[in-house]
């Protein structure tokens, strides 16, 4: 079994539903065991143009999971096309997105898929909720969980209270 940490993150839709369902759906796999889930996080959306969007939603989850990880990467891909994910462009709006952010100690560059998430360090959304989930986490390309969230810091990022979700 290999311990591994999704990222959710959606900005279309009924959000709330979608990531819970995402949640409920990761964990109903015959192969994955789901641990535990951050908080939920309402951030900023990144683009790649100036065109605007919502919000997003975000979350972490933690798993277990006896698959591989581009079978992880499969059925995580099943999941969002299940609740809708219709792909347009990078970094556009989305009803869900599910990304493997660290797959056990393994480092993966593949033209599918890169872990740790190359992103990671860069984005407060995933890192204070890695954070809230593992304080002690090992994350292979980089030195300090707690270091690396800290410099991010909070900046459009606003941790929802349990009430809200």
């Amino acid at each position: 079994m290999t311990e591994a940490f999704i990222g959710l993150g959606a900005n279309q839709g009924d959000v709330l539903a979608t990531l819970k369902s995402a949640l409920e759906l990761i964990g109903s796999q015959e192969q994955c065991q789901l641990l535990a889930c951050s908080s939920f996080y309402r951030s900023k959306a990144l683009t790649l143009d100036d065109e605007p969007q919502e919000d997003y939603l975000n979350a972490v989850c933690k798993i277990k999971t006896q698959l591989e990880a581009h079978q992880l990467l499969d059925s995580l891909q099943s999941i969002e096309t299940k609740l809708g994910r219709i792909r347009h462009k990078r970094w556009g709006a989305r009803t869900i997105d599910l990304d493997i952010l660290i797959f056990g100690p393994q480092q993966i560059n593949s033209d599918r898929l890169n872990v740790p998430h190359p992103q990671i360090v860069n984005r407060n959304f995933v890192m204070q909720p890695l954070l809230e989930l593992d304080d002690n986490l090992k994350i292979p390309t980089i030195d300090s969980l707690k270091t690396s969230a800290k410099a991010l810091g909070w900046e459009g990022l606003k941790r929802l209270t349990e009430e809200a979700q």
